[in-house]
């Protein structure tokens, strides 16, 4: 999940509205002041209006990165002989044009790898979790990973079932302990006195829901001349959207 601008959406991003992710099928700006938002899910479409400065959550977050792989130059044949060596992952587009490898002689660039990340966060109910002991179920593909969370509680990472009901476990026994009263109504566990007397007071009525995250990650080879040329920075979601559904098709 990430917090994006209602002025950077772009077509094909899905967003949480209430609480269930939608997708946007267009945009349109009706003023200065509002923006007209095209939403579809599970067969319904709807027009939702923003402020452009007001802030939803990116439940589809796309991001590209690259990693620049080099070898020692044999100064006979200026190929590139022994270990190849890997960069860490670079994300500004500068960063990768001005890697020192490529401007050094004794130093080849045999492989520039661009890397597609898509992290998918989806609203599950308790009763679609894996069952008690149960391992939980990992995408097929090698590399990919799936887990879980509280949807604004406990850590980032639940990896099991269990381990997300025993998150629920501690925060009920945590307020308890702390509040002793306290209201249920909604899914909360908020205390009957003011919540900002603990910052880990459950408020909301979506707090504790349980939300599946899909980590996916894929790879292909590019040359230096086919990085994005117009720009030096990090590639916002809508730019890394563009390039990962261009080079699916």
């Amino acid at each position: 999940m990430r917090q994006i601008e209602v002025r950077h959406l772009y077509e094909g991003a899905v967003i949480l509205d209430g609480f269930r992710p939608a997708t946007v099928t267009a945009l349109e700006n009706r003023s200065p002041y509002t923006v007209a938002v095209r939403l579809h899910s599970t067969g319904d479409n709807w027009t939702a209006r923003y402020s452009p400065a007001a802030v939803v959550l990116l439940w589809v977050v796309p991001a590209v990165a690259w990693r620049v792989h080099h070898q020692q130059r044999d100064r006979a044949t200026g190929e590139g002989k022994g270990a190849t060596h890997s960069s860490s992952r670079l994300s500004p587009v500068h960063a990768v044009r001005r890697y020192w490898a490529y401007g050094v002689d004794h130093q080849t660039v045999v492989r520039l790898e661009e890397e597609h990340t898509v992290v998918t966060s989806t609203p599950i109910t308790l009763d679609q979790l894996p069952g008690n002991g149960q391992p939980t179920p990992q995408p097929t593909e090698c590399g990919d990973r799936r887990f879980y969370q509280l949807h604004r509680r406990g850590p980032l990472v639940l990896r099991t079932g269990d381990d997300v009901r025993q998150q629920l476990t501690n925060i009920a026994e945590l307020h308890d302990r702390e509040h002793g009263k306290r209201d249920e109504r909604g899914n909360r566990l908020a205390p009957l006195h003011s919540a900002q007397r603990c910052s880990r007071c459950v408020v909301g009525p979506h707090d504790l829901e349980p939300v599946e995250v899909v980590i996916t990650r894929r790879y292909r080879d590019i040359d230096l001349s086919e990085l994005p040329q117009e720009w030096d920075y990090e590639l916002s979601p809508a730019q890394a959207h563009a390039r990962i559904t261009a080079a699916s098709l």
